[in-house]
């Protein structure tokens, strides 16, 4: 019984680890509310891959001795 209880508490904490959730606290009841979080970490990741590309574009042109667009 003390295996199933520790596989359990692992299991738990794996899926509260995995799983976007956060807990909010509502204004007009005393209750707790738990959402589900959706990040949007693609758009941010395309934006530095984007000016990475320009800056690293920019640098080439300059030490070819071509004026930047």
């Amino acid at each position: 019984m003390k295996k199933l209880g520790v596989l359990g508490i692992i299991a738990g904490a794996a899926f509260l680890t995995a799983v976007p959730l956060s807990i909010e606290w509502s204004q007009k009841t005393a209750a707790p509310t738990l959402t589900l979080s959706q990040a949007d970490a693609q758009t941010a990741g395309m934006v530095r891959r984007q000016a990475r590309r320009t800056a690293r574009t920019e640098r080439r042109a300059v030490r070819r001795g071509v004026a930047p667009q």
